[in-house]
């Protein structure tokens, strides 16, 4: 299905056939009788729900010290950030760390790779927070 047809139905300026409804049963299992009347449960059995390789309950801990490295850091650094950002921060390193990983739901390698993401962070503070050329903070 493309992209268009697709953003045409969730417009609703037009409707999906029955075999796009089974589709969609099929690969997300959505429940048709809710695709089509929009009531009930969205999912017939969330027990059948096809498993996503790419869905990965965040390990709370390994994402706690990474916010936490990521804090101190930034105060080493002198640098300031609003708290949207500094979530921006902790989301790509622990993201970057789990990159790193040989075995991402390991929560004891992805700690002992703690000392890594530092040394990475402090590298890339480093190397943009001052211009050569003009002695000023980059933004």
């Amino acid at each position: 299905m493309s992209a268009n047809s697709l953003a045409r139905y969730e417009r609703g300026e037009r409707e999906p056939s029955a075999s796009v409804l089974k589709a969609y049963n099929s690969v997300f299992g959505a429940s048709i009788s809710w695709l089509i009347t929009g009531e009930g449960e969205m999912f017939a059995d969330a027990m059948k729900l096809p498993a996503s390789s790419n869905l990965r309950t965040i390990d709370q801990t390994v994402f706690s010290q990474v916010g936490l490295l990521v804090i101190k850091v930034y105060k080493d650094e002198s640098v300031k950030l609003p708290a949207d950002v500094l979530l921006d921060e902790q989301a790509s390193a622990y993201n970057a760390l789990i990159k790193r990983a040989e075995n991402p739901s390991d929560t004891e390698e992805l700690l002992s790779l703690i000392p890594w993401l530092e040394a990475r962070l402090r590298r890339s503070l480093k190397a943009t927070a001052v211009a050569p050329e003009t002695g000023q903070q980059q933004a």
